[in-house]
């Protein structure tokens, strides 16, 4: 559990504004947030959330973290991990899908994919691998 815990860590070191995207609220960061209520209440409830700070609060109680707890936090990392290592490429794919259907809509915060997914049926055959790959990680399924 200390390797988990030590990834999220230097995942904050890359802007861990990821936790507060709409998309990310439905999957895993909702089954951080429930799974760890009794331990963030107990351990962490004086942590003013945001910048990795709760997340820090938890790794210093590490020792006290239910399995439950422990397993959501692995189901967050294994998301983070899909998300660093595909969000060039599913950018990349469907660059034109994006400006053609939500060129008006802010990046960040899960937008974009909740557009793409709103619009599936003018998204590419490209694109929809993609849009399906991300909504099915991040709790945006149908």
């Amino acid at each position: 559990m200390k390797h988990i815990l030590r990834f999220l860590a230097i995942c904050i070191g890359f802007g861990f504004a990821v936790l507060n995207t709409a998309a990310m609220a439905q999957g895993p960061v909702k089954g951080v947030l429930e799974a760890c209520e009794t331990e963030i209440t107990t351990y962490c409830d004086q942590v003013t959330p945001g910048h990795g700070r709760m997340l820090s609060c938890m790794y210093a109680h590490e020792d006290k973290i239910s399995d439950t707890c422990a397993n959501s936090i692995v189901d967050l990392a294994d998301a983070l991990d899909f998300m660093f290592a595909n969000a060039s490429e599913a950018i990349a794919m469907c660059a034109a899908d994006i400006e053609a259907n939500c060129s008006g809509v802010e990046f960040g915060g899960g937008r974009v994919l909740t557009c793409l997914k709103e619009n599936a049926d003018k998204v590419s055959s490209d694109c929809q691998p993609v849009v399906n790959a991300f909504a099915e990680k991040f709790g945006l399924e149908d």
